[in-house]
């Protein structure tokens, strides 16, 4: 393997060349010009090293980025996913009569504003719920309950002066940001050096399970696929996605089922009769003991370590037959205890912790997936 010579080693090489090439110079001394020229050969040298190692690293989409990335996918006939706005409802109180336009805009306190998808009028005092999408796609259009909200435009009606907003208690969610890169190296489907390695690694081979996994991926949101072969005869196929990325426990909407159901209509075999549908959650409570330090810090670490981990080892379980170069077959699975054990122990400033619950590995029916559930800590 080449090692690419330091900013130092390159000046040093130059300065070792004017010795060799102009005896009786010295490079090492100053002043005199061969020193600060030495330096500079050094730093030219340096430069183009830095740029070839750049170059062979776009060659490869283990580890390009940005535009080169892109035409990796592009050789696939792979895009990134665009951006989506957030969208929602929003409660407005008013202490009388209050019209609303198709396409008012209500405006957070930030700037971002959302505009009503759907006219609506209240005749007196009371609380009028107007959907709501996002003017400006990216998940920074997400916003939480309770969030207030001004009236900005499309408003009438005597009730206007007094009328306050706020975000439902639902929030206004599903906001997304361009398709991200994703780390080198990495292979998370949801990202974009994640969809292209997994379609290098998976060539179509007309309707294999990983072909289903790469249909239901190029759809906005998704993040995980599993796939149950048979699972109602021959000929059957049930599809899950996942969203981690819209929903905490990452199951997605009747409309993203909806969404994700439509685009690999447009492709699967038609021999094939397939099923999409929505993994059911099984959350997982958790209950820690005997925490050390017993701080809040600690708390949020474990949970952050929990999360993650339940976002790397929850499958979906199913009946079909375990394969092991596809983890994403949907088949008989479990959620095993060891691996709580293990998020908590990478949890940052902690220094020792007993799991009291789950009492054992949780046990999976199939369309189930498990999810991180209540979470409770205890200083013994």
């Amino acid at each position: 393997m080449f090692a690419i010579p330091t900013l130092n080693d390159s000046v040093e090489r130059a300065r070792r060349a004017f010795r060799s090439y102009l005896p009786s110079t010295n490079a090492w001394i100053k002043p005199n010009n061969i020193n600060p020229t030495s330096k500079v050969f050094g730093g030219i040298e340096h430069l183009i090293f830095q740029f070839a190692d750049y170059i062979q690293k776009q060659k490869f989409a283990l580890t390009a980025d940005g535009e080169n990335l892109d035409k990796h996918g592009e050789e696939l006939g792979l895009s990134r996913r665009p951006a989506r706005p957030a969208s929602g409802k929003a409660s407005i109180v008013t202490t009388d009569a209050l019209a609303v336009d198709a396409g008012a805009v209500l405006t957070r306190d930030d700037g971002a504003r959302y505009l009503a998808t759907a006219a609506g009028t209240i005749p007196g005092a009371g609380t009028l719920i107007v959907p709501v999408i996002a003017a400006v796609s990216g998940a920074d259009s997400n916003a939480i309950a309770n969030t207030p909200l001004d009236l900005t435009s499309g408003f009438s009606g005597p009730g206007l002066t007094d009328a306050t907003a706020s975000v439902d208690s639902a929030g206004i969610v599903g906001g997304l940001n361009v398709e991200e890169d994703g780390a080198p190296y990495t292979g998370d489907l949801g990202t974009f050096r994640g969809r292209i390695l997994f379609r290098k690694r998976n060539p179509p081979a007309g309707g294999s399970p990983a072909d289903y996994v790469t249909w239901a991926s190029e759809v906005v949101g998704v993040t995980r696929v599993f796939v149950e072969r048979r699972f109602n005869g021959p000929g059957t196929v049930r599809v899950f996605p996942l969203m981690d990325d819209l929903y905490a426990d990452g199951i997605p909407q009747a409309a993203d089922i909806a969404r994700v159901a439509e685009a690999i209509d447009l492709v699967a075999p038609a021999a094939a009769l397939v099923t999409v549908a929505a993994p059911v959650a099984l959350p997982v409570p958790i209950s820690i003991g005997r925490l050390n330090p017993f701080t809040t810090d600690v708390e949020e670490a474990i949970r952050a370590e929990l999360a993650a981990s339940f976002r790397t080892n929850s499958r979906v379980a199913g009946i079909d037959v375990p394969i092991a170069p596809m983890p994403y077959i949907a088949s008989p699975t479990s959620f095993s205890r060891s691996w709580i054990w293990q998020a908590m122990s990478n949890a940052a400033g902690e220094a020792s912790a007993a799991v009291s619950l789950p009492a054992d590995d949780i046990a999976l029916a199939p369309g189930q997936i498990p999810t991180l559930g209540s979470m409770t800590f205890a200083a013994n």
